[in-house]
């Protein structure tokens, strides 16, 4: 019951991240991709070091299911989901690690803390060489699809630790696609300025049976990967949520982000097959970096990034050298990589938490017997893994041409 609690609230997180995200000036004629379970480890690791007010700040972002839930689903993803696989049994090839940075010339870490794996840096005399080897942890955790993640400056003379997670994923499809069958057509977009666009881009096309419900305002497509014969019990899938009306991507989004329940309910609309009529889905790559900290502060989670923070539980602050200054989080990168074609898809995302000394300022579904599914206009897509729910990629497509 509570991995299962914990996985509702990691989709609803994840919705949440993916309607700010859409919400932000500018955002309409982007692509985003995130990953809400990468976000959502790093905060759990942040939270088993976090004590008092700002602990149950962080519980209360991640969800009502709890602290000891949260570290109960971090735990079984890395232990089960994400468990590291080749992919040389014909399933998807995994990759999920969490780092722990911390200064060895600062605050000494937490007996009860190390029991997270860490490594000792001296921010303070190197911390654009520590930049760079945390950043080849990243690239390799990512298969190399994520490079250069932390910025230069990001590490500075003032960091005390660094909080990191990475995951990499790449599946291809239970059934894939004909390269011969792809087409290039119109994809119909809503201008930054008004007005609708279109542009030419190939469509993936397939005459089979298809995982599709249909819903009074969208539809919702399936596509299943290859799950292979390995000792890890796993399957992973594509829905794509694709909204009735040409401009209705976000009308979708904030409905599905003000009722997260909506989510298990497609899924377990999603058991049987329907013959589809026209079936277009585009090929889309997608490459999103954000530093998250303010989006995170409007989803509640301030005392984090004040000096009334209280990371007790992470370094020992009554053993850190003169001056003794407060502890916060500074800032929250978070960078997302997606690509889409016919034989599956490849993804990664990384996550770190930079925390440094200092001050700061503060319905039902109708039967379907034969359906159209037609993604020529802006649509949602998540990567799930179908035997816990947890989301592991969400994004949106308003331009695959991007």
């Amino acid at each position: 019951m509570e991995l299962a609690e914990a996985v509702r609230c990691e989709a609803a997180f994840g919705m949440r991240v993916l309607q700010h995200l859409a919400a932000e000036p500018g955002a309409g004629g982007k692509n985003h991709a995130v990953s809400p379970l990468s976000i959502h480890a790093a905060l759990a690791l942040l939270g088993a070091g976090a004590r008092g007010a700002m602990l149950n700040e962080i519980v209360a972002l991640l969800g009502p299911a709890g602290g000891r839930a949260h570290a109960l689903l971090a735990s079984h993803v890395a232990m089960h989901v994400f468990a590291d696989s080749s992919g040389g049994d014909g399933g998807p090839k995994v990759q999920f690690a969490n780092a722990v940075w911390v200064d060895a010339t600062a605050a000494p870490l937490k007996a009860d803390y190390a029991r997270v794996v860490a490594q000792h840096y001296a921010f303070k005399t190197m911390p654009e060489e520590a930049r760079r080897e945390i950043n080849e942890w990243f690239e390799a955790a990512t298969a190399g699809r994520i490079k250069e993640f932390l910025p230069q400056g990001s590490v500075g003379y003032d960091t005390a630790a660094i909080l990191g997670n990475a995951l990499y994923f790449k599946g291809v499809w239970e059934s894939t696609f004909d390269a011969r069958l792809t087409r290039h057509d119109t994809f119909f977009y809503q201008q930054p300025a008004g007005g609708e666009g279109q542009i030419r881009v190939p469509f993936m096309s397939s005459g089979e049976r298809q995982y599709i419900a249909c819903r009074p305002d969208y539809k919702v497509l399936k596509l299943l990967y290859a799950c292979g014969s390995g000792e890890h019990r796993r399957r992973f899938a594509m829905h794509v949520y694709l909204p009735n009306e040409r401009h209705g991507l976000q009308a979708m989004l904030h409905r599905l982000a003000s009722s997260p329940e909506q989510l298990e309910a497609d899924s377990m609309a999603l058991r049987t097959t329907v013959a589809v009529g026209t079936f277009k889905v585009p090929k889309f790559t997608i490459s999103y970096k954000t530093e998250a900290s303010g989006m995170l502060q409007r989803l509640g989670l301030r005392l984090t990034f004040s000096t009334a923070s209280d990371f007790s539980g992470l370094l020992d602050l009554e053993h850190m050298k003169p001056p003794r200054l407060p502890l916060y989080v500074s800032q929250v990168y978070h960078e997302s990589f997606v690509e889409v074609n016919e034989e599956g898809t490849e993804a990664a995302a990384a996550t770190a938490i930079v925390g440094i000394f200092g001050s700061c300022s503060a319905v039902c579904s109708r039967p379907v017997n034969y359906v159209d599914f037609i993604a020529d206009h802006p649509f949602m897509f998540l990567i799930k893994e179908e035997l816990t729910g947890v989301v592991v990629f969400a994004g949106q497509v308003v331009d695959p041409s991007l």
